[in-house]
Formats: C-alpha cells, structure tokens, sequence
C-alpha cells in the first residue's frame, strides 16, 4: 500500500517541478521581450505630437463662483488652473507605449499631458460630490457627465452620476449609464455595474409599488 501512495507523491513532484521549470522560463522569456521593447523604445525618434487635440474643459458650463464655500472654490481653482493645461487621456499606457508613439524626447511632456489628465478626473469627481452635496443635482449632472465623456477612469464618476439620475428620476439615463459602463477597462467595473444595476432595481420598484 505504502509504494502506490509513494509513487503518487513522486509523480506529483515531478508535475510540480516541471510546472515550476515552465513558469520560470516563460516569466524570463517575459522579461526578455520587455527589456528588447523598452530599449528599442528608448532609441525612437521624435514624432510630431503639433495636431494633438487637446480636451477642453467646459467651465462655462459649470456653476463656477456660484457656491460661496472654500471647499468648492478651492475644487474650482484646481478646474481653472488645468483648463489653462495640455490634458490627454492616456489611461492604459505604460511609459514604453508613450516613448513608442510619441517618440522618446517627447516622453516627458506625454507624461504630463496624462498626470494632468488624472488631476481632471479626481477634480471632476470631487466638484460633483460638492454639488450633490448641496442639492444641486443639475450641475453635478454636467460635471460628471463631462467626465463620462472623457472617458475617465474614476469608479466614483459611475456612481455618482447615476445616483444623481435616480434623485432625479431619470431612470433611462442609468440604464444608458450603465451601457457605457459596460465597456469601463478598470477594476472596478464589476462594483459599478453593482451599483447601477441596484438603482435600476430600486426604480422599478418604486414604480410597481406606485402602480
């Protein structure tokens, strides 16, 4: 009895150490590729980034000065200093992507046409919070569905909106909502789809209980 059971283990690592053997060589394969990409990255030349189009921040859309609180002024300076920056959104690419389509002597100036980008989406999401906050669901509304457009990467910007729909009671603009969602490349997709689909629920059944 005690040499099948032997021969069992003996097979068993025998898997293990030929799967480990795999593993090994595929991650080294692995880091192979990358440094070959990231050096030929390196010696890309200049490509001209002259017709980049650039988002344009709609501030005469939002309630700027509206709202006399220091939170909200200070979310709005933040808005008025990036409408005055290069903002591109760049989300999903890694430094190697950037020096490869845009040319390595570009690389830092594409970096910070995406870190800008990023200061949009965490400022848009805050001047929307503020305003639901206060009851101004209409303006939170162009806020974060400015932020929709752009194709921002925040969850919140999700969530938020579509609780300001349901206060309003647009409950076809959640679903629309959620369509976009659907194509969302982050994280955190499956948790907004959650979070919309249980408004949806709600909806209904406010409206059955209604009926």
């Amino acid at each position: 009895m005690l040499f099948p059971i032997l021969g069992i283990v003996l097979v068993g690592m025998i898997a293990l150490a030929l799967r480990y053997r795999y593993l090994n060589k595929k991650i080294d394969n692995d880091n192979d590729a990358f440094y070959e990409r990231e050096r030929k990255a390196n010696s890309t030349p200049a490509k001209d980034i002259s017709n980049l189009k650039f988002l344009e921040i709609p501030l005469d859309k939002f309630p700027i000065g509206e709202i006399d609180d220091p939170e909200v002024k200070e979310i709005e300076n933040r808005l008025s200093d990036l409408s005055a920056k290069e903002i591109l959104n760049l989300t999903g690419k890694t430094n190697t992507d950037l020096k490869e389509e845009y040319g390595v002597t570009n690389f830092e100036k594409m970096q910070q046409y995406g870190e800008n980008f990023n200061d949009l989406t965490i400022a848009l999401v805050d001047y929307g919070n503020e305003l639901m906050l206060r009851n101004r669901y209409d303006d939170a509304i162009k806020v974060l569905e400015y932020g929709i457009a752009v194709k921002t990467d925040m969850s919140k910007n999700y969530t938020l909106l579509g609780d300001c729909y349901m206060e309003k009671g647009q409950v076809r603009k959640i679903q629309f909502l959620r369509d976009q969602a659907e194509h969302y490349e982050g994280i955190m997709k499956d948790s907004i789809l959650r979070h919309l689909d249980k408004l949806i629920a709600s909806s209904d059944s406010l409206e059955d209980f209604q009926e």
